[in-house]
């Protein structure tokens, strides 16, 4: 019987491990480590609670002295992104505001030209525009290769998509911070997506599996309010952002926003 329940119990484990490993491929190993890092904040919540109650002058100091150093922590990784409020409404070049692409409308401008994300709310507005309607600001931060993003939304902005998106809409009510996480990717001239490889609810990393059908939350409703993307060549899994006259292509290199200068009758 014991070599039954071991075997029973294996058989368990390796079914676990196989339904994971299909939802989050090759994320599973990253993770298990934010769980285990989670679960380690919260023994270190539960051992300050317990010290509050066996001392509650001690306890208050230990809960606040912890919640402070998570606090540096936070503030010092988001200093080092170097996070950008932006928003869909844009001022308008010419305005008061500086055209960062001024030298690739040059006739013998340069071959390409790189922004930091301070620079970047004229280029990325018509991706924040396909944010959902609960969304009035976005953050917008450059990692390595790849574009960070959050904003606040209401939950509710998920809901309806097939039986996926009534589940989490049951599960998930209120407001909560959404964010994405992934590569630009040139799709012809004129045009770029955003794929989305991360994509985070209630602190929670999302499988892999299921952004697709999230994503297509997000652009379905875009197209209901108005914004021209159905049509769009871009993968499921993406958001496009097509891209202004003078830019031919758009990438993120080493935490920022390359791009390349339109040649007219070039070869795309």
């Amino acid at each position: 019987m014991g070599c039954l329940t071991r075997i029973g119990c294996g058989a368990v484990l390796l079914v676990g491990g196989a339904v994971g490993y299909w939802l989050y491929g090759d994320r599973l190993p990253s993770v298990l480590s934010r769980a285990a890092s989670g679960a380690a904040e919260t023994v270190t919540d539960v051992a300050a609670r317990t010290s509050e109650r066996l001392d509650s002058q001690d306890g208050a100091r230990i809960v606040a002295e912890e919640e402070a150093r998570r606090r540096a922590r936070r503030e010092a990784r988001d200093r080092a992104l170097g996070w950008v409020s932006v928003n869909a409404d844009a001022p308008a070049l010419g305005k008061g505001v500086p055209d960062p692409l001024a030298p690739l409308r040059r006739k013998n401008g340069p071959a390409y030209v790189s922004l930091e994300a301070r620079d970047v709310a004229q280029v990325l507005a018509p991706l924040l525009a396909q944010l959902p309607p609960s969304a009035s600001t976005a953050e917008v931060a450059f990692d390595k290769d790849q574009v960070l993003l959050r904003t606040d939304v209401a939950l509710r902005d998920f809901t309806g998509v097939g039986a996926l998106g009534t589940l989490i809409g049951k599960a998930l009510e209120g407001e909560d911070t959404l964010f994405l996480a992934g590569s630009i990717e040139p799709v012809r001239p004129g045009l770029a997506q955003f794929r989305v490889r991360e994509l985070r609810l209630r602190g929670l990393d999302l499988p892999p599996r299921i952004i697709p059908a999230l994503v297509g939350s997000l652009k379905r409703q875009a197209v209901r309010a108005g914004v021209a993307i159905d049509t769009l060549p871009i993968t499921a899994d993406a958001l496009p952002l097509p891209l202004p006259r003078a830019v031919s292509d758009a990438r993120v290199v080493n935490g920022k926003l390359t791009l390349y200068r339109n040649v007219p009758g070039a070869t795309p």
